[in-house]
């Protein structure tokens, strides 16, 4: 994987607006434009993301605007964004559908939709409904140094002040919500007020522990990670492959031998799991050509290039099962059948509770 360290750069840069256009004929299929814009998450622009569609398409324009988080994609969608297709993660289905920001899918077009599992496509659905694609999917759990940390067996390690220093959450209040509810067993979808008043006290007293927030996997969790001044951190898992990786040097090399020693860990209460969704803006005036743009994000070379260079699962199921790599292996635990059984996957909460809970971390923050 020499091309790795080429797209850890690319999604780091602070871009606004790419484009991959040469040419724009003035229309496509049935008449619609021949262009999209989409509403990514930087990195995902770069073209082994979309080489099908770039291969079949090779004179429509693709654009790209960025979005820092789920809530501010949804934000910029709420305000008007003219993107044709948008990039969300699972927790955020309802909030589009009720907002009329979606279509419904028509799944009987796509070429390569029977590769995907039926679990997922299920998250793409709102009241038995199609409209999202499943794309891109992984764990969170604790990714920890085995030289100063013995084995972690619960998020509440997070909180142990033996790390002080040492320590790393990612920048996200309804993360911490969710750690929370695990560590104190709650229903995560019923936080009650008393509970989240709670929630906010515990993290104001774990923050002297963290050597900071992270809020970039590959800017600034990563390379801590690696260097070993992090040694507890809420991590996903393309973090973990990174580390069993080891550094790479200037000519694209890998050095596993000078990995740090680390493990991803099983929490009794279980990791989590997340899932990249793509909807079609219900305002496209490509729709169709938005399809096809989706159909070609689960071909196997672009759902294959998710997996070996972001270290990413891809809902392409062949994709998946064709993996040897022994890091990518041991990163998505595919020698371990039930480990999705024991795997908590974000559940869909209201508007209200995201509002809650991110002006809970920005209090926080601000202690």
């Amino acid at each position: 994987m020499p091309e790795r360290a080429r797209f850890r750069a690319a999604r780091l840069l602070p871009v606004v607006l790419v484009s991959f256009a040469l040419l724009l004929p003035a229309c496509s299929l049935g008449g619609e434009p021949n262009s999209l814009l989409v509403l990514e998450w930087a990195g995902y622009e770069e073209e082994d993301f979309w080489t099908d569609f770039q291969t079949a398409n090779p004179e429509t324009a693709v654009d790209f605007e960025f979005g820092e988080n789920d809530a501010d994609i949804l934000a910029k969608m709420q305000a008007g964004s003219q993107a044709d297709i948008f990039h969300f993660y699972t927790g955020w289905q309802q909030f589009y559908v009720d907002e009329g920001l979606v279509q419904e899918i028509d799944t009987s077009k796509l070429t390569n939709w029977d590769k995907v599992p039926d679990s997922f496509k299920e998250l793409g659905q709102v009241d038995g409904k199609q409209y999202y694609i499943p794309w891109d999917w992984g764990f969170t759990s604790i990714l920890y140094n085995t030289e100063h940390v013995p084995e972690v067996t619960s998020w509440d390690v997070l909180f142990d002040e033996a790390y002080s220093g040492h320590i790393s959450m990612w920048d996200d209040g309804p993360a911490a919500v969710t750690v929370s509810s695990y560590i104190n067993g709650w229903d995560e979808t019923a936080i009650t007020d008393e509970q989240l008043a709670q929630i906010e006290q515990d993290w104001i007293a774990q923050k002297p522990l963290n050597l900071h927030y992270w809020d970039s996997e590959y800017e600034n969790l990563c390379p801590e990670v690696m260097s070993g001044e992090i040694w507890v951190a809420y991590a996903w898992q393309g973090c973990y492959a990174s580390a069993l990786y080891g550094p790479v040097d200037e000519d694209g090399n890998y050095h596993p031998e000078d990995a740090p020693p680390v493990a991803y860990a099983e929490p009794e209460e279980g990791r989590n799991s997340w899932v990249g969704l793509y909807g079609i803006s219900a305002d496209s005036d490509s729709p169709e050509l938005a399809l096809e743009f989706l159909d070609d994000k689960l071909a196997e070379l672009t759902c294959g290039n998710a997996v070996t260079l972001f270290y990413y699962g891809c809902a392409n199921q062949e994709v998946m099962d064709a993996i040897e790599d022994p890091v990518l292996i041991e990163a998505f635990g595919i020698d371990d059948p039930s480990i999705l059984e024991s795997t908590n996957f974000t559940p869909p909460v209201t508007a209200e509770q995201r509002d809650d809970w991110t002006a809970m971390w920005t209090r926080v923050k601000s202690e």
